[in-house]
């Protein structure tokens, strides 16, 4: 009788000790933690104190930083008969309509109890514009190309091409030109295209006193809000023209460029085509007209020719962005070069 009872339990001990150690290996835990409504992470709990330790490190290095969303979520496999195993952790940040998608993998030897290998996998980052639903590659070259003195008829020219080859541009409207065209702005606008304010009627402002450079930004302001909704964020001085006097009046992001295309000048596509060509290159901010037909024209060979070498359009906030150029009010930008 107690020998059978000495081998029930030494059974029922080894059952349970084959349970434990089946769901250490198998069963890990599947942890949660929600730190408040915009941070959620999932992750595992792998019941080895040096691993477990070294992750819950690596995820507190997420906290406490600012305001941001973050959800970060995980997946596994087992490597060389299960004695490692690849971990993968997906982090995705929200900052204002920007999201930034990376993953961090980890190599863990469970016979050990560390962590082996630590890199992120390649491509790392992805940036994905909530606004205007697309995606920003981090790896791919960006310029911006902006537009002055319009609305006129030519711009939906300009607009057409854009369109075709989907991408964006900035555009900085000169005030006495609105009046007529507000259909062609709220077209800027359904296109995602930026809006920017160019001044009323493209006086020098050196030559104007404090007054009334604030009264020509608040008639574009007023008379873009009334059309769209929303006020213009970037300026542009007439001719690009500004001092100390002027930086300090302005109340917002002063825009210039470093490549001109000087389609004003000349008229001729093939010329805008080759300043752009000669030049460009990644960060670039570039100044054109859509006034003028050429430039239209230029467009339709620049484009393409720059899409298949990997460039990207984006509108100048943007280029600012991603190049992680902080944007101040009365600051000068001619590119997002660093």
């Amino acid at each position: 009788m107690k020998r059978d009872l000495f081998l029930l339990l030494v059974s029922t001990l080894f059952i349970l000790m084959l349970v434990y150690f089946y769901e250490q290996k198998e069963q890990f835990l599947n942890k949660k933690l929600q730190l408040n409504e915009n941070t959620y992470i999932e992750y595992p709990y792998f019941h080895r104190k040096e691993i477990d330790q070294y992750i819950y490190q690596y995820l507190n290095s997420y906290l406490g930083e600012d305001n941001r969303s973050l959800f970060i979520d995980y997946d596994y496999n087992y490597l060389e008969d299960e004695k490692l195993v690849r971990l993968l952790f997906y982090i995705y940040e929200e900052n204002d309509v920007i999201v930034k998608e990376s993953v961090k993998e980890f190599v863990l030897d469970l016979e050990k109890d560390k962590v082996v290998k630590v890199f992120m996998v390649k491509p790392t980052i992805k940036m994905y514009d909530n606004f205007y639903q697309r995606l920003i590659q981090m790896n791919k070259p960006m310029i911006a190309l902006t537009f002055d003195d319009g609305p006129n008829y030519n711009t939906n020219k300009v607009l057409d091409i854009l369109e075709k080859y989907q991408v964006k541009a900035t555009f900085f409207l000169l005030g006495c030109n609105i009046v007529h065209h507000e259909d062609i702005i709220q077209r800027m606008s359904n296109l995602n295209m930026e809006i920017g304010n160019h001044m009323y009627s493209h006086k020098l402002l050196t030559k104007l006193k404090n007054e009334e450079i604030k009264k020509e930004i608040k008639i574009v302001d007023d008379a873009v809000f009334s059309i769209i909704g929303r006020y213009p964020t970037l300026i542009r001085p007439s001719y690009g023209t500004y001092n100390k006097r002027i930086q300090n009046v302005l109340d917002r992001p002063i825009i210039i460029w470093n490549i001109d295309t000087l389609d004003w000048k000349y008229h001729s596509s093939k010329n805008i085509y080759k300043r752009v060509m000669k030049d460009v290159s990644d960060g670039d901010i570039i100044l054109m007209h859509d006034i003028y037909r050429a430039t239209a024209n230029g467009l339709d060979l620049i484009i393409p020719k720059l899409l298949d070498e990997g460039y990207q359009f984006v509108t100048v906030s943007e280029l600012l962005y991603y190049k992680d150029i902080e944007i101040k009010q009365g600051r000068v930008y001619s590119d997002a070069k660093k």
